[in-house]
């Protein structure tokens, strides 16, 4: 039995974020975003009472109205996110009490870039095991909450939005997820991207505010590098 992905959603925020306007607190321009990203705009949460949980909640509405089902057959809700809205609890605990999910447990996952395709593969586990009938998996952030405006390298690649699927087993032979490739790389990926304030090896104070280490920081060139051959290597 393979799992399938009979539903998809979105959720993208109203306010976009063009290079244009990046051009006008950065030193950068369009053609240079453009050219090295492909990115000619992103969308901004500006809204301070919504966050990561705001966006999957109508991830998860959009997915159950799609599908024509009601929460209540939804046995597991997978989040994958790097900016919940809280430590705890999860940001996938706030979208089942959110929907009404009264049957569904949930967990967040942290897997940054991959975390949706960690998400997706975990979820299809439970589908393919028999354990769950129906799952929920969405992957949610809220980025603009944790960049630095003043940081070229990372302000023009990221936005904020959320995307979903629900899984379920397939009904036809040679439908649903094939297959999947996943790795990590902590020996060196520590060092290329990473947001080292708020926790528990430093926790928030006026020191980690101060050094601006509730901000992402990426070495952009060794992220490029190491994610262009992987997925080359796993391509082929």
């Amino acid at each position: 039995m393979k799992a399938a992905i009979t539903t998809t959603a979105k959720y993208l925020p109203e306010e976009v974020l063009s290079n244009k306007d990046l051009e006008r607190i950065l030193d950068t321009n369009d053609e240079w975003i453009t050219t090295r990203t492909g990115i000619r705009e992103r969308r901004i949460l500006r809204d301070p009472k919504k966050a990561t949980a705001y966006m999957a909640t109508e991830v998860a509405n959009s997915l159950l109205e799609k599908r024509g089902i009601s929460a209540d057959e939804i046995d597991l809700i997978i989040v994958a996110t790097m900016t919940p809205d809280m430590i705890f609890p999860s940001a996938a605990c706030l979208v089942q009490g959110n929907i009404g999910a009264s049957n569904a447990w949930g967990f967040d996952l942290s897997g940054a870039c991959s975390g949706f395709v960690y998400g997706l593969h975990t979820g299809a586990q439970f589908i393919e095991s028999g354990n769950c009938k129906k799952v929920m998996v969405i992957g949610a952030d809220k980025m603009s909450s944790i960049l630095d405006y003043e940081d070229r390298t990372t302000a023009i690649l990221f936005g904020d939005g959320a995307g979903g699927v629900i899984l379920e087993a397939a009904k036809e032979e040679g439908y649903g997820v094939l297959d999947a490739r996943l790795y990590s790389d902590g020996a060196n990926g520590q060092n290329h991207l990473l947001m080292p304030g708020g926790g528990s090896l430093h926790p928030a104070s006026h020191e980690t505010v101060d050094q601006r280490m509730h901000f992402i920081r990426q070495d952009g060139r060794q992220v490029f590098k190491a994610a262009v051959t992987a997925m080359a290597d796993v391509a082929e």
